[in-house]
């Protein structure tokens, strides 16, 4: 399963801390309890690649593989710890202050 293992689908980016229950006001990603932020939104918009209101696994698998080839700096077709910390720091940084 890798790194998407059984536990974190039911408590990852989807679970109830992002996305139900727990969230009480605007957060930094927008949206209520009720509604979702509208980052996921976005990201959805982004993976739905022929705008039919639905993702399927090719535009899921898609969007990973951009993902994937964004981080691989030395484009050797595998991932270093160091590639992914460097992508992740650069996209936060990246990301506008409010």
């Amino acid at each position: 399963m890798g790194m998407m293992g059984r536990g974190m689908m039911g408590q990852g980016m989807m679970g109830q801390g992002m996305m139900g229950q727990g969230m009480k006001g605007h957060g930094a990603t927008g949206g209520d309890a009720m509604e979702p932020p509208v980052a996921f939104r976005i990201i959805f918009a982004l993976m739905d690649a022929d705008g039919d209101g639905s993702v399927s696994l090719p535009e899921f698998q898609g969007a990973h593989e951009r993902i994937f080839k964004a981080m691989d700096r030395d484009k050797d077709g595998k991932l270093t710890f160091e590639e992914m910390m460097t992508f992740m720091h650069r996209s936060r940084s990246s990301v506008p202050q409010q």
